[in-house]
């Protein structure tokens, strides 16, 4: 089974970085049988990167109404169907992306796709640093992927 961590996001602008900085956590532990990949975009550059791989998780920045910053959410494509709004700061949405993907080359998309979503403070501010209560999610974000992957 070929499995695919993609850690989605922009490194230089605070928690939007967090995909990337879980990519990086996971990429120094060499785990077998599973690659590791950074995205500092997404939409349509993600569905070369997702061909022919049977699981990827997906890891990446969100941030909702009351959300508590390093708070961590599991979706699958299926929670997105009925979004009305999918616009991302990394252009086409990953929802779309996928689906787009599924009625293109449906015998070479994955057969599990699954977001680890965490709840961002700052996607504003330029830094490679993530917030303080982001970076403290760190260790359990890569847990919960490790245990996404098991």
């Amino acid at each position: 089974m070929r499995k695919l961590v993609l850690g989605v996001g922009n490194p230089i602008l605070s928690d939007d970085g967090v995909g990337i900085h879980v990519a990086r956590a996971l990429k120094a532990r060499n785990l077998p049988g599973v690659e590791v990949e950074e995205l500092p975009a997404s939409g349509l550059e993600l569905l070369d990167m997702v061909l022919d791989f049977d699981k990827v998780v997906i890891v990446d920045a969100i941030q909702t109404r009351g959300g508590v910053p390093g708070q961590i959410r599991i979706l699958e494509e299926a929670d997105f169907e009925r979004a009305v709004h999918g616009s991302s700061p990394h252009g086409i949405n990953i929802a779309t992306a996928l689906a787009m993907g599924r009625k293109v080359v449906p015998d070479r998309m994955p057969k599990e796709v699954v977001f680890v979503a965490v709840e961002a403070e700052d996607l504003i501010n330029v830094s490679e640093s993530l917030s303080s209560k982001v970076e403290a999610a760190l260790p359990e974000i890569v847990k919960r992927v490790e245990k996404e992957l098991a």
